[in-house]
């Protein structure tokens, strides 16, 4: 069976707040595709489920955002964001109409400013957030589902090659003759082997002499 493909590297996302309580928010980031002029934009988006708060940023914008992080120009501002939302480094405090984010993890604190996102913009994205989310599901689904067939079916062992091992002849664990030593039977010969000796010499008479 062949593996599925491995999905594009999702977006960077992580639930709020951090901890072991239950999850209120989603924040995640996305990139826009870059036009004909080269590079496209990035936008930063938290949401409940119910309400979208989002902080675009423009090719220029983007290139303040790598400076604010320390990066050139050519790097890719999406691993900061990856790193920090799986150190949980991340805080956000919604107001009425915009929220702030903190992002914590790393050399310097970073603040964002989100503006709410109006209802009918905000169902489409809401929408596509919702849809992706379950399509990674079932792609994770469809890995393990791979791996455990992969673990479950048989594998032959191999097996040595070379002379068949045989157990040690029970005679010789007692002390006896071994294989290959013929046992003598009852009144066989000493001198001729298979040859059954005659009648002892009862030794000489003298008074026959």
């Amino acid at each position: 069976m062949v593996p599925p493909p491995p999905p594009p590297p999702p977006p960077p996302l992580c639930t709020l707040p951090p901890g072991p309580g239950p999850p209120r928010f989603i924040c995640y980031c996305e990139e826009e595709t870059a036009g004909a002029g080269g590079q496209g934009g990035f936008s930063l988006y938290v949401t409940d489920a119910a309400e979208l708060w989002s902080a675009c940023f423009t090719p220029d914008g983007l290139a303040g955002l790598k400076a604010r992080f320390g990066l050139s120009a050519a790097e890719d501002v999406t691993p900061r964001f990856r790193a920090a939302f799986k150190q949980q480094a991340v805080t956000f405090t919604p107001q009425e109409d915009s929220a702030s984010l903190t992002l914590s993890g790393g050399p310097s604190t970073l603040d964002f400013e989100l503006s709410k996102v109006p209802g009918p913009e905000a169902a489409p994205r809401l929408q596509t957030l919702t849809l992706g989310l379950a399509e990674r599901v079932c792609s994770l689904e469809r890995q393990l589902a791979f791996m455990e067939e992969t673990a479950a079916s048989p594998r032959k062992s191999p097996r040595p090659v070379g002379p068949p091992q045989f157990l040690p002849d029970p005679d010789s664990q007692r002390g006896c003759p071994g294989p290959g030593v013929r046992r003598r039977c009852p009144g066989e010969s000493l001198i001729n082997p298979g040859c059954k000796s005659k009648k002892p010499a009862s030794g000489v008479d003298f008074d026959d002499l």
